[in-house]
C-alpha cells in the first residue's frame, strides 16, 4: 500500500510548563517514525512488513512514562538526543585551550551524556515542520553559559526527516559563542524482532578493523586496537555479546555503511550511515526492567544502541579527533539509519 508522505502532530503533555508536542513522520510506503520535542526522544519507528507495522525501537507511548521515577531510577536515555557531550568525562574534567574545566559529575565518578540534566530533559522548541519533499521537523535547544559546567551559550539544531527508501535522517547542527565541547548522538534502542524480548538472535556488522577498548571505569584506554582475534570483531555479521559497550572508528566514507543491524527471525535489516567520526555501539546490558504501558517490557538487552558520535572523552585523549567547537565554527553531523526488508 502506498500513501502520500506526512506529518501529523499532537499534544504530548507538558513539562515545566512548556508545551511538548508528539510528530508522526509517513513515507509513502507507510513507514512511521514518531519524535517528540521533550529531549528530541524518537519514541517509535515503525517498519511495514507483510502487512503489519513492526515496531523497531524501545521507548513509551506517553510523556508521563518518560518522566516517572521508575524510568528515571536506572535511566536508559531511550531514543533521547544527548547532548552536551555522548558518553563518559573521566571525573568530569576536561582541557580546553589549556584550561582545566570542571564539569558536573552525575555518574560513578564521571559526567555521563552531558550531566544532571543534559540535552535529552529539555523541551526543544519546534522551528520547522514540513510535509515536502519529504516529511521532517526541527527542533532547537538554546544551552546556556555554564549549563552543566560547559563553558559558552550553544545553540543546537535536530532535524528528523523520513525519505520514501525507508530512512530515517537526523542532521545535527550548532553553534557557540564560546570556545566548549559539542558531541551530539540518538540514543535509540533497536529491536528489529517485535517477538523477541532481547536482540541477542540478532546479527551485527561493523565495516572497520578498529576499536576503542574501556577501562572497568568505562573510561578509554586511549588506544584503537585492532578487532582481529577479539571479542569486537564484527567484520562480518555476528551475534551480538551481551556486553558490548564500545567506540568503533569510521573507517568508511560518509556514503559507505559503517555498520548495520540484522534480524533473521523478522527479515529486516538497519544499515548505518554517518559523518560522525565514531560509532558507539551499546548492547543494552543495563537496560532495566520496566513494562510500558501498550509496550513489550524491557529488561537487560532488550535493545541495542548505533550511538554516531565523536570519542567520548577526546580532550583528554590527543590523539582523538577533538569535540572542541569554537565561536564562527559550524557544527554539522548526520547519520541514516536505512530499514530494509530482506526476506
Amino acid at each position: 500500500m502506498k500513501v502520500k508522505p506526512n506529518i501529523t502532530q499532537k499534544p504530548f503533555g507538558k513539562h515545566h510548563d512548556k508545551q511538548v508536542t508528539l510528530f508522526t513522520l509517513t513515507n509513502k510506503n507507510t513507514m512511521e517514525v514518531s519524535v517528540t520535542n521533550f529531549g528530541g526522544i524518537i519514541t517509535s519507528i515503525k517498519f511495514p512488513k507483510d502487512g503489519k507495522h513492526i515496531q523497531t525501537v524501545l521507548g513509551f507511548d506517553t510523556l508521563e512514562e518518560y518522566l516517572s521515577a521508575d524510568y528515571r531510577k536506572e535511566y536508559p536515555y531511550f531514543g533521547a538526543i544527548i547532548g552536551r557531550n555522548a558518553g563518559r568525562i573521566k571525573n568530569g574534567k576536561t582541557t580546553l585551550n589549556g584550561q582545566t574545566i570542571q564539569l558536573s559529575v552525575n555518574h560513578n565518578q564521571a559526567q555521563l551524556h552531558g550531566g544532571f540534566e543534559g540535552f535529552d530533559s529539555k523541551v526543544w522548541e519546534v522551528v520547522s515542520v514540513q510535509d515536502e519533499p519529504i516529511p521532517s521537523v526541527t527542533f532547537r535547544y538554546i544551552s546556556a553559559d555554564g549549563e552543566e559546567g560547559f563553558p559558552g551559550e550553544v545553540t543546537a539544531e535536530v532535524t528528523y526527516s523520513l525519505t520514501n527508501e525507508n530512512e530515517l535522517r537526523v542532521d545535527y547542527y550548532g553553534t557557540t559563542n564560546k570556545p566548549t565541547i559539542l558531541n551530539l548522538t540518538q540514543h535509540a534502542y533497536f529491536n528489529l524482532n517485535t517477538d523477541s524480548s532481547n536482540i541477542l538472535n540478532h546479527h551485527l556488522q561493523i565495516n572497520g578493523d578498529r576499536v576503542s577498548p574501556l577501562n572497568p571505569d568505562y573510561s578509554p584506554t586511549g588506544e584503537l586496537r585492532l578487532v582481529e582475534g577479539t571479542q569486537w570483531d564484527y567484520r562480518k555479521p555476528t551475534l551480538v555479546h551481551p556486553d558490548i559497550d564500545n567506540a568503533f572508528p569510521r573507517q568508511v566514507s560518509e556514503e559507505e555503511t559503517v555498520g548495520s543491524l540484522i534480524c533473521n527471525e523478522s527479515g529486516i535489516r538497519m544499515d548505518v550511515r554517518t559523518n560522525h567520526p565514531v560509532l558507539h555501539i551499546y548492547g543494552g546490558y543495563y537496560v532495566p526492567e520496566l513494562h510500558p504501558k501498550n509496550r513489550k517490557a524491557t529488561g537487560q538487552n532488550a535493545g541495542i544502541c548505533f550511538e554516531c558520535q565523536g570519542f567520548a572523552d577526546a580532550l583528554n585523549y590527543p590523539q582523538f579527533q577533538s569535540t572542541q567547537l569554537n565561536p564562527q565554527e559550524e557544527y554539522k553531523h548526520f547519520t541514516i539509519f536505512k530499514f530494509i526488508e530482506i526476506a
